[in-house]
């Protein structure tokens, strides 16, 4: 029970000279993105594990010397998501993004999309869809960057 109430939360970085992103814990060569931070928890998000999820993102977000642009949530590893767990999720988002952080919940499976929209917070996680990966929002972190770099 421990275990399953204090699941793994990795801080991703991408895998040199790719668009795949894994645990930089696992693989220090991976690349941290200016301005991002990519999470992925490794388990299903419920009732007894999301305030420890959400805590962990939350700690590092306050720790950064520099606030990031961006924090992005990878559910790909999170089977299930309770209704508990979509609100808290929903709770964490509007915290980060009160400070002017931009959040993206991305690679969510369909059953976890569809508890999300059923729950009315899919559009407060970024909007949620099949469609964005963990390389597309920072593909669009970085094209924000540039357009504001170059006044478009």
């Amino acid at each position: 029970m421990r275990a399953a109430s204090r699941p793994h939360v990795a801080l991703l970085g991408r895998i040199p000279g790719t668009r795949r992103f894994s645990d930089r814990e696992r693989h220090p060569d991976n690349e941290l993105i200016p301005g991002a931070l990519i999470f992925r928890p490794e388990s299903g998000l419920v009732y007894f594990n999301v305030d420890h999820v959400c805590e962990v993102i939350q700690q590092r977000v306050r720790v950064e010397p520099t606030p990031p642009g961006l924090v992005v949530l990878d559910l790909s590893a999170a089977p299930r998501v309770d209704l508990q767990s979509a609100h808290a999720l929903a709770g964490m988002a509007a915290e980060i993004t009160a400070k002017g952080i931009r959040f993206q919940a991305v690679e969510a499976r369909s059953s976890v999309r569809d508890r999300l929209r059923n729950e009315g917070v899919g559009d407060k996680l970024g909007g949620v869809n099949r469609f964005t990966t963990v390389a597309d929002a920072i593909d669009n972190l970085i094209l924000n960057i540039t357009k504001g770099q170059t006044g478009m």
